[in-house]
């Protein structure tokens, strides 16, 4: 019995075809828009046959009418940690032609915010950096609609911190105390340390007090990853990243304690 079913089960594999996901049929404009993946596990988008557009991570939004048009939005990336998908817009023009329009980038844009006349893709920002907000019309394509720049909760102090440990790394950020240290103790390497967090894990209670993680910049994990050390008794903080084949700390190393030494020794930054 055993080896009959092992010859079924080979049989049965050696004449098995590959399995890919099902396609997904959207009706869009009189025609209808695919997303099948093909033999490289990418997820192929085509109107009627032509393509549009392709990558690892393709999902429907959703279909929108912007000022009289209608748009089909479509959520296109390389998938990944902490990277979220950008939006493909479909749509015909006046003479019936088919349009397509993005933002730059493979990599943050989130989901966008539909209203009657435009859409609006606003980004998420992280600690030190400034970012536009961006509109689109059918007609016009994109406008800038503004800038958003990161800012931590109003009036919250470093007891906040000590009596709700954060439990992500970038989540300390938030806390106006413990920026206006972290500022003063990066400077102009806040946005680029703060983006070796993005891909974190959660932070360590190493001791009274004492917590301590590491993350990496999304897609170059290993490459510029960051620690952070943070004393809630002590109301104090440390930061180290990986720079090349270096490592940089702030402040400098000789002003660590030796409790953040060998915290930040332990997660490799050191």
């Amino acid at each position: 019995m055993v080896n009959r079913f092992a010859c079924a089960l080979l049989l049965g594999l050696a004449g098995a075809s590959p399995s890919f996901a099902q396609a997904e049929d959207i009706p869009f404009a009189d025609g209808t828009i695919r997303i099948e993946e093909n033999a490289d596990y990418e997820k192929v988008i085509t109107y009627d046959g032509d393509e549009i557009g392709r990558d690892y991570m393709v999902f429907f939004d959703r279909i929108a009418n912007v000022g009289g048009t209608d748009v089909a939005l479509i959520s296109v990336g390389p998938g990944g940690n902490a990277c979220g998908a950008n939006t493909l817009m479909v749509w015909k023009d006046d003479n019936g032609d088919l349009k397509t329009d993005k933002l730059p980038g493979d990599c943050g844009w989130p989901a966008p915010a539909v209203s009657d006349y435009r859409i609006v893709f606003v980004p998420w920002v992280g600690p030190g950096e400034e970012l536009p907000v961006r509109s689109w019309t059918p007609e016009d394509g994109f406008s800038m609609a503004g800038t958003l720049a990161f800012a931590p909760e109003p009036d919250t102090a470093w007891a906040d911190l000590a009596a709700n440990p954060a439990v992500h790394p970038l989540d300390y950020f938030q806390n106006e105390a413990f920026l206006a240290q972290a500022t003063a103790t990066l400077g102009d390497e806040l946005e680029e340390y703060a983006t070796g967090l993005r891909v974190a894990s959660e932070m360590q209670e190493i001791g009274d007090g004492l917590f301590a993680g590491t993350g990496c910049v999304p897609h170059n994990c290993g490459g510029a990853d960051s620690v952070l050390v943070v004393d809630l008794n002590r109301n104090a903080a440390w930061f180290a990243q990986m720079r090349g084949t270096a490592v940089a700390h702030w402040p400098d190393l000789a002003d660590w304690p030796a409790a953040a030494r060998a915290a930040a020794k332990g997660l490799g930054a050191f």
